[in-house]
């Protein structure tokens, strides 16, 4: 069954509230395929479904007219991808779309819209997140594979099949237009702008032709659709605008026969099947539906071709340096780091995941569904944690400072392990955290600290921020105050490893560096002979002045005692003497004397001290009880929060409850639905056995009236 919104005939009916007569007249114009009396159901033409000797559903071609296979016209689109946004001087291009209120599509956007990635085998990581989604839907592998161009016999087409639940054709025509998604705030799932799909094809090819077959749901038949996405079929037809730049036809099994859905008109089916057969790698219609072969009862078979060359006029994908992998050539591939692997087997992902397909998919997802396999050109690719590449792990939880500005901060949590490298002792450069969200691999070795010499080397991490919002094109993130504030705390969590542990794998020991911020500057006050070491304004309190008696019961100099400094008074009898040019024994004379007053004065400046910590104690106390009223209005702001997160779980269980019934009421409805087509088909059945009846009926009254006139 068609899906609900579509112009399918089979989803209208027309019953006139004429005699039977005019039933009978109304059928007959449908059987013939003639909709002058505004019926609305049409006739199609179907395809029969056999059963081959592997078990697969073999689809016997459709009843159409050989297809004229004309060869495109100059200009011919560039084979470079960062040279195809550039249009044909030669060519004249209409400036302008058509005058009306449609908003329409450029041709050249979809090749703009690829721009995003930077990188191919970001590109190909958008479509195995799509497979890797279908596992709640039944998929169990993602195959990515390349074969030959039917068309030309010698250029290579890159092919990604999944067996997933496949789509129906109101979801394939939304995979297939720009901006819808049905994975938004979904668990999990990272795709979430309806855009992954255009931009990835585009990047890796031209072209791309997309086959899906569904299983029938909610009393609905299965289907299968194909769609086409051609950049080289509206640059080379010189398409100045397009309102959907896509080509699809569907498919329903109807009494195991496979029948075409037409929406508006054969005449338009038809031509889209002709543009699909004319621009795909493809000779003839057999070959399209042959592709379903590969899917048996659901699936999506994901077709590139005319894949885009680099400068020299090569693949920018290598399918041939490594039978069991998809290689980038270019400034991606690193001959040297290539070697180093070799030597160094620990840190091979981290010199390889640039080129190598197979090296950046085995660390693309933090965990791996036991159930489900990415196949890389008919071999399994072996998932790796990063973990195993560490050696002296430490871990850490990372959790930012709370901001009435940020949501849900009570998920804004993350679990960060780091360590070095198990190669770290042979000091190469390899070093960077390995960022994921919501299981995918966003930042691979983001390299926080570039340090000028060789600190930092060997430190690599991992950890996961659901809480940090990824770019579009799924290889960074937004710029954000959380961002910044993750990539500081990394920064340090890596810089205070480093100065801790570096010596433990052959580097020279660092020295930390002073907290300058929290030391006490200290200077030195004279009281004429005596030196009395004062503490800045940021030094505790000291003790009062007390006078400590050693056994021999002589006094000795007094002394300030704190918690943390010593206020040392300590009397220079040497250079008492000399300064008033004394031998002993007038030292014994006067010594007394002079240190009473130099005691009488200290005692003065120590009260003036006593005085200045009272008023600073005072001040003291006055900020604590600010403090503490602060704190009382954040314990209470905690407690409002509460209340409202109480509120908003409420709301949503609401919801939750409003949209189950809203589902139950749809699944009512398409119950509903499907009985009514049930109950129409049986009065249509019953109709045509009444006109049958008729015409019999009629025949038997003819031969009476024969018989009469005999």
């Amino acid at each position: 069954m068609a899906e609900s919104g579509s112009t399918n005939p089979k989803s209208q009916s027309v019953v006139p509230d004429s005699a039977l007569g005019g039933l009978k007249r109304d059928l007959r114009n449908y059987e013939d395929g003639d909709d002058t009396n505004n019926f609305s159901i049409k006739k199609s033409r179907t395809t029969t479904i056999e059963n081959t000797s592997q078990g697969c559903k073999k689809i016997v071609p459709l009843d159409v007219k050989p297809l004229a296979i004309v060869e495109p016209e100059t200009p011919k689109l560039s084979r470079q991808f960062w040279k195809a946004g550039d249009d044909d001087e030669a060519a004249p291009v209409p400036l302008y779309c058509s005058n009306d209120a449609a908003v329409r599509v450029h041709p050249q956007f979809l090749h703009a819209n690829a721009t995003s990635h930077k990188w191919a085998l970001g590109a190909l990581a958008e479509l195995l997140d799509n497979s890797l989604d279908e596992v709640s839907n039944g998929a169990t592998y993602v195959h990515v594979d390349s074969t030959t161009n039917k068309r030309d016999g010698k250029s290579s087409i890159l092919i990604v099949e999944d067996n997933g639940g496949g789509m129906n054709p109101s979801t394939f025509r939304e995979f297939l237009s720009l901006g819808y998604s049905r994975k938004r705030n979904l668990v999990n799932r990272v795709g979430q702008y309806g855009n992954g799909f255009k931009t990835s094809t585009m990047r890796l090819g031209a072209d791309a032709i997309v086959f899906s077959r569904c299983r029938g749901i909610n009393g609905n038949n299965p289907t299968q659709s194909i769609g086409m996405l051609s950049y080289t079929f509206l640059y080379e037809t010189r398409k100045c605008e397009a309102i959907v730049p896509t080509v699809q036809i569907d498919f329903e099994l109807v009494d195991n026969k496979w029948k075409e859905i037409v929406y508006n008109s054969t005449e338009e089916w038809v031509d889209n099947l002709e543009t699909i057969v004319r621009w795909s790698p493809y000779l003839s219609q057999q070959d399209l539906l042959d592709q379903f072969n590969h899917l048996e009862e659901q699936g999506t078979r994901i077709v590139i071709y005319n894949l885009w060359e680099d400068d020299e006029g090569k693949l920018e994908l290598d399918f041939d340096t490594d039978p069991h992998d998809i290689q980038l050539r270019g400034v991606n591939r690193d001959e040297k780091n290539i070697e180093m692997a070799k030597t160094y087997p620990n840190s091979r992902h981290f010199l390889t995941y640039r080129h190598s397909l197979r090296s950046y998919a085995s660390i693309l997802y933090l965990k791996h569904p036991d159930n489900f396999r990415i196949i890389l050109r008919g071999k399994d690719v072996e998932y790796h944690s990063i973990l195993d590449d560490m050696m002296m792990t430490d871990e850490k939880t990372y959790k930012p400072t709370r901001s009435p500005e940020w949501p849900d901060q009570d998920e804004m949590v993350a679990s960060l392990k780091l360590g070095f490298v198990k190669d770290a002792h042979h000091h190469i450069d390899i070093q960077g955290f390995n960022v994921y969200h919501k299981n995918r691999l966003i930042k691979p070795f983001w390299r926080v600290w570039n340090a000028a010499g060789s600190d930092g080397r060997g430190v690599i991490g991992i950890l996961e921020a659901n809480f940090i919002q990824p770019a579009h094109n799924k290889q960074g993130f937004e710029r954000t105050v959380v961002l910044s504030k993750l990539e500081n705390r990394l920064i340090q969590h890596q810089k205070n490893y480093w100065s801790s542990r570096c010596h433990e794998i052959g580097y020279a020991p660092r020295r930390k560096q002073k907290n300058y911020e929290s030391s006490v500057t200290e200077t030195t006050r004279p009281f004429n002979n005596i030196n009395v070491v004062k503490a800045s304004s940021s030094t505790p309190a000291p003790a009062p002045f007390r006078t400590y008696v050693e056994p021999s019961g002589r006094n000795q100099s007094p002394q300030v005692e704190t918690r943390e400094r010593s206020y040392d008074i300590k009397p220079q009898i040497g250079s008492t003497i000399g300064n008033h040019g004394l031998g002993t024994s007038s030292f014994k004379e006067t010594g007394s004397v002079n240190l009473e007053a130099e005691l009488q004065r200290v005692k003065q400046e120590s009260a003036k001290l006593v005085s200045e910590l009272k008023r600073e104690k005072a001040l003291l106390e006055l900020q604590l009880e600010e403090s503490k009223a602060k704190i009382r209005n954040l314990e209470k702001a905690q407690r409002e929060k509460e209340l409202l997160e109480l509120q908003l779980k409420e709301s949503k269980a609401r919801i939750q409850n409003l949209e189950n019934r809203q589902e139950g009421v749809s699944t009512i409805f398409q119950q509903e639905r499907a009985r009514r087509d049930v109950t129409e088909d049986g009065l249509r059945r019953k109709l045509r056995d009444a006109s049958d009846v008729i015409d019999g009926l009629r025949k038997q009254v003819e031969t009476f009236k024969g018989k009469r006139m005999l």
